[in-house]
């Protein structure tokens, strides 16, 4: 029986619809955030709007493991929605660039807690041999919003202005929350991890807790704590690095400091050593979402400032890269070749999109090169994304999966966060040279490949 199957299809429908508002979010806010940041006056804000999201999701994804792992998935699901739904809202209305800012940080915190949330719904619903396919399902959702999200929101943008955009997603929410409760009915979405109904049975029969294993993460009270040092790490280290202020190297120092002790205590041991197998994965996660999101925030930014694109137009890349993305995602679950391979096929596609879509700074270039470019780059992304996910899941035992899925995710998040601060200040010094600025967003986007497909290595 397939994902589309009697027993399954509810399910399925559910968070397709769910998967499907995700990538109509992503990708109508991404059309219409060049627009309101020239009309907020708020383009030195604007790697900030996107690295703020990331950082207050990475402590949503803390909060999260904990507690799916006492109280399952479902609740966290639906708070997450609303939360988000919240930001989305608080955006919309902003007198102000700053205020812009403060709603997408609060729609990060809804999207951590759904990432995390959704990850344990597909393992708790779908045997191992169907998560696979329910992972290019999922892809498969991004496609439609992919090809019609950017048009429609950038018609949108040009017509009635960009606030539309944001008021439009909390609307189509409301659909997508009725599918998923739904599909996921009877479900077990509210029942707590088979470890923690362990601890309890054992608590109450005086059973020492030191009998029972303990992940190799900090203690569960604590890593909510440490992510939200991490988080305001990673906003310190973005404001420090637009040299600013004549204190900015203390900010500096502190920030490197807080990181250096902070993310070891959020991902398992050996992470950022690329110690083979789990670890391993989750840094190539990190590199590969991080170079990915690089070349998503500025390519549609520099088809509209730099060549005078309409918003509809320079949202384009995004529609080929999701339609590039839902083949590889095909190409995966198909199983054809290795897991192994996959990976490392997603890197070197990533970075050969990277590379090309980067020769569109050149005023000489063609501006249909970048939509070339970001072909090869969602295909890389649709090999590689799914793989990973999958094998997490296939290696982390159920007790494991709420907080190896936090990892994964919180990974990604905190160094996309981290990266898109640090770029965004680099590119706000350099508002003078714009290509050059645009030139260092390419140029790290593409490191970040390359370094991921050195790590694909070690993912066995």
């Amino acid at each position: 029986m397939g994902i589309w199957g009697t027993k399954y299809r509810k399910a399925t429908v559910g968070l397709f619809s769910l998967a499907f508002l995700v990538a109509y979010s992503v990708s109508a806010i991404t059309t219409a955030m060049p627009r309101a940041a020239q009309e907020l006056q708020g383009l030195p804000l604007y790697g900030l709007a996107f690295a703020v999201t990331m950082a207050t999701s990475v402590v949503a994804m803390a909060f999260a493991a904990p507690w799916i792992d006492h109280s399952g998935p479902g609740a966290p699901l639906m708070a997450g929605i609303a939360v988000d739904c919240l930001g989305l809202l608080v955006a919309a209305a902003a007198p102000t660039m700053e205020v812009l800012v403060a709603g997408r940080a609060i729609q990060g915190l809804g999207a951590g807690l759904e990432g995390v949330a959704l990850y344990v719904v597909i393992a708790r619903v779908f045997p191992a041999a169907l998560r696979a396919k329910m992972f290019a399902a999922l892809a498969a959702a991004w496609v439609l919003p992919s090809i019609v999200g950017p048009a429609i929101s950038g018609a949108v943008t040009d017509q009635f202005g960009w606030r539309w955009v944001f008021v439009s997603v909390p609307f189509l929410a409301v659909s997508a929350v009725a599918l998923v409760r739904s599909g996921t009915r009877g479900m077990n979405m509210t029942a707590p991890t088979r470890a923690t109904v362990s601890r309890i049975r054992l608590h109450r029969l005086g059973v020492p807790q030191l009998r029972i294993p303990q992940l190799r993460l900090a203690p569960v009270w604590r890593r909510p704590g440490w992510a939200l040092a991490s988080a305001v790490a990673v906003l310190v280290l973005g404001n420090a690095a637009q040299r600013t202020q004549p204190w900015w190297p203390v900010e500096l120092s502190v920030a490197v400091v807080v990181l250096i002790l902070a993310v070891p205590r959020l991902l398992p041991q050996g992470t950022w050593r690329s110690r083979r197998g789990m670890p391993s994965l989750i840094l190539m996660r990190a590199l590969i979402g991080t170079a990915f999101t690089l070349g998503d925030v500025y390519l549609p930014l520099l088809m509209i400032q730099q060549r005078g694109l309409p918003a509809w137009l320079a949202g384009l890349s995004l529609t080929v890269g999701g339609i590039t993305w839902f083949t590889g995602s095909w190409f995966a679950g198909r199983g054809v070749v290795a897991p192994h391979g996959r990976l490392m096929l997603g890197a070197l596609g990533i970075l050969l999109g990277v590379v090309i879509c980067a020769l569109v700074v050149l005023p000489t270039t063609p501006v249909w090169i970048a939509w070339l470019g970001w072909a090869f780059a969602g295909l890389g992304m649709g090999m590689a994304y799914p793989t990973q996910s999958v094998l997490v899941l296939e290696q982390a035992p159920p007790a494991d999966q709420g907080s190896n899925a936090s990892a994964l995710q919180l990974n990604e998040t905190l160094t996309t966060a981290a990266v898109l601060g640090a770029v965004g200040a680099v590119f706000a010094a350099l508002l003078v040279n714009p290509e050059a600025g645009f030139a260092v967003a390419f140029g790290v986007a593409a490191l970040l490949a390359l370094a991921a497909g050195l790590v694909a290595r070690r993912t066995g």
